[in-house]
């Protein structure tokens, strides 16, 4: 009933509004659609990274050469640890040898040198004679992967923050307009009576209460999106040291 109550109020309080006051509520209405798309969109796109990170690095884990799911093809383009990964094996694999760059072909792999192959793939060679890994530039290949990722998680969060900031204030704004439209009725007709003006303060602080319903979602969503987020990039930064790591203890390094 309350419900009811409250939506057939809103409804008055818009019909009783100006022209200028009914744009202000339906740019804020526009914006909460948009606010709300961007929340959903980015927690499914949190969600799936998530997911699927647990399932790379489960199989990243398994392998004793770290090159091993690049050799072989593995793909899994959703998933930021895999990019990371990917770019982490581009730069190895073209330091073998005198620049010598591992190719992959679907199944199993291949490569532009016999040598090079067996020494990755098969761990046959001595680690002596595997080409030198520059630790150095493999960690700024990473690091530029990272950031990457982090741009592509950060994508269009900025919304919210500014429905965030703004939302409040176009409300206000609706509603400061609405309130001097009531005053400067209220002397042309020389009355204040309750009748007259109950309507036009309605309709004012209607904006205002469309602005903190775009601004208050907002504002929960950007901070548990930002947390998230962080979370991610601290992951996606201890992975980058963990392979790293196992590319110093499987190959030669400098």
């Amino acid at each position: 009933m309350n419900a009811v109550l409250a939506t057939g109020g809103l409804l008055y309080a818009f019909q009783q509004a100006d022209l200028q006051g009914k744009v202000i509520v339906m740019v804020l209405c526009l914006g909460s659609a948009l606010t709300w798309s961007v929340m959903l969109t980015k927690w499914q796109q949190l969600r799936r990274a998530r997911m699927s990170g647990e399932n790379f690095l489960a199989q990243f884990r398994r392998e004793r050469d770290p090159l091993h799911l690049f050799i072989n093809n593995y793909e899994l383009p959703e998933c930021p640890f895999y990019n990371i990964y990917r770019m982490g094996a581009e730069e190895v694999s073209s330091q073998f040898g005198n620049g010598t760059r591992l190719g992959r072909r679907a199944g199993n792999f291949s490569s532009l040198s016999t040598a090079a192959q067996l020494a990755v793939a098969e761990a046959e060679v001595d680690v002596a004679e595997r080409g030198a890994v520059n630790l150095d530039t493999l960690r700024g290949a990473l690091g530029r992967a990272i950031d990457t990722e982090v741009i592509k998680l950060e994508q269009h969060v900025s919304i919210l923050s500014t429905a965030v900031t703004g939302g409040p204030f176009l409300g206000l704004l609706g509603s400061a307009w609405g309130v001097m439209s009531v005053f400067a009725a209220m002397g042309e007709q020389g009355t204040v009576r309750l009748g007259a003006v109950a309507p036009g303060i309605s309709a004012a602080l209607l904006a205002t209460v469309v602005g903190l319903l775009v601004a208050v979602p907002s504002l929960f969503a950007y901070n548990w999106l930002a947390a998230q987020i962080k979370q991610q990039t601290m992951m996606m930064e201890s992975f980058a040291d963990e392979f790293v790591g196992a590319i110093e203890h499987n190959y030669a390094t400098r």
